[in-house]
């Protein structure tokens, strides 16, 4: 989430960039009336502390000159802090009692307003980059980049969910067992996923130098939160039963995050680079009536995702570097596609800057995005509390990042529809054969 630092010192320019990605702003002015409120509390139960230990150390040094001498004077420390003069020494103790639980109240008082600006920023997104370009919507974001161009058959290709049948594409078995957006694969589609998956994990790790990693399916609320999924897509997210409060994973991004949550690393250690194959649930809530042909769009995928904890200075080096080892992988398969930059409309919420991979499949004639890689600045190690000590010792915030490497379904859409031939056969890329066993679907 945003600093309170940086919202209490540079309002005018955290709003400027809230505007740019369309969201209203309004809640940072109600964010800084919390701030000031909190501000003036914590001065207020300061200075009562202070007063309460002068006074509590006043009556001990009372009581003992009162051995010597019974008229001795209250000390003032005991009248500031009380408002009065007492009779003795136990009324002194007994209105110092009280004046302890005035503090109390005014400490929880403290908590309850810190909790509210958490919860009011925790539904703020990042600010975008300054290299973000600005657009309202998708419509402004910018092509960066192509690689390849679409195949051009001699014949009308098929969309994947026609040919898909040959291939154990099954999505009335899929939607009998759990209803539609939970697609079924029998025989050569479920062998390709593995194919796939084994191919993903072993040029990630073999050649770019991450760390593979399993990870559980299903989270706790708090690793939802501290990597920006919740309470903003609370409506997206699949949740089990009440007595557990357990949520399965939209992405294995969630469980990666909070890996180094509430820990100071060493500076040596960065970057570092993890990914994990998960399947991913998604209730696709804000979805309803797009793409609902095929695996287009599903309610379970399965995604091979990349993680990287960085320095600040590091960033956006490493912004690239993920997205080149995204793009990689497409150019070992041989399918053409694109590199957008998300214009400030179209950003993710927890996302300062963000390149979309997209890749052309010829039979829905339409560009896919198979890789979000996003790089959040210090937005989630805020919220978990990931930090590294700096040479000059201090504990700094890590920045972190991410990209699918990648998702499943819109790859093998891809490699369905563009390397089919007239007699619906599809021949696999070369990289592909060693990882299925065969040289066609």
């Amino acid at each position: 989430m945003l600093d309170i630092r940086l919202i209490r010192e540079n309002t005018d320019a955290v709003k400027q960039g809230l505007a740019r990605r369309n969201f209203d702003a309004g809640v940072i002015d109600e964010v800084l009336k919390l701030d000031e409120k909190y501000r003036e509390q914590r001065t207020r139960l300061e200075q009562k502390q202070a007063a309460l230990n002068a006074a509590s150390k006043a009556v001990g040094n009372w009581m003992g000159k009162l051995k010597k001498d019974p008229a001795a004077p209250v000390p003032k420390e005991i009248t500031e802090a009380l408002g009065n003069t007492p009779k003795g020494p136990d009324e002194a103790r007994e209105g110092l009692r009280l004046f302890g639980d005035q503090i109390s109240n005014i400490d929880r008082m403290i908590g309850e307003i810190g909790v509210e600006i958490d919860n009011r920023l925790r539904m703020v997104p990042n600010l975008p980059s300054p290299h973000t370009p600005v657009g309202k919507d998708e419509s402004g974001n910018v092509v960066r980049k192509t690689w390849g161009e679409a195949p051009k058959p001699g014949f009308a290709p098929k969309a994947h969910w026609d040919l898909g049948k040959h291939y154990g594409l099954e999505l009335e078995v899929g939607g009998r067992i759990s209803g539609s957006g939970f697609p079924f694969f029998r025989g050569p589609l479920a062998r390709l996923e593995r194919a796939l998956v084994n191919l993903y994990l072993d040029f990630h790790t073999r050649e770019n130098g991450y760390t593979e990693c399993w990870t559980p399916f299903m989270v706790r609320r708090e690793t939802l939160v501290n990597s920006g999924q919740l309470p903003k897509f609370e409506e997206e997210m699949y949740q089990l039963g009440k007595g557990d409060e357990l949520y399965l994973i939209p992405t294995a991004e969630v469980p990666l995050t909070s890996v180094h949550a509430d820990s100071v690393l060493d500076r040596e250690q960065l970057p570092i680079r993890y990914c994990a194959f998960t399947p991913c649930f998604r209730r696709e809530a804000g979805a309803a009536g797009k793409d609902t042909r095929g695996i287009l769009r599903v309610h379970q995928f399965s995604k091979v995702e990349l993680m990287v904890t960085t320095t600040p200075e590091r960033s956006e080096e490493e912004h690239e570097t993920l997205t080149r080892c995204a793009e990689r992988v497409l150019e070992l398969l041989e399918l053409p596609y694109r590199r957008l930059e998300l214009c400030t409309g179209d950003l993710g919420f927890g996302a300062q800057r963000c390149y979309d991979l997209e890749v052309f499949a010829i039979g829905v004639g339409k560009w896919l995005e198979v890789s979000s890689c996003s790089n959040f600045g210090d937005y989630q190690a805020r919220r978990a509390k990931i930090r590294f000590k700096d040479s000059d010792k201090q504990n700094k915030l890590c920045h972190t990042l991410n990209g699918s490497g990648l998702a499943l379904p819109r790859v093998m859409i891809a490699l369905l529809e563009n390397y089919q031939d007239a007699e619906g056969r599809v021949r696999l890329p070369k990289a592909l054969h060693a990882y299925y066993g065969k040289e066609v679907l």
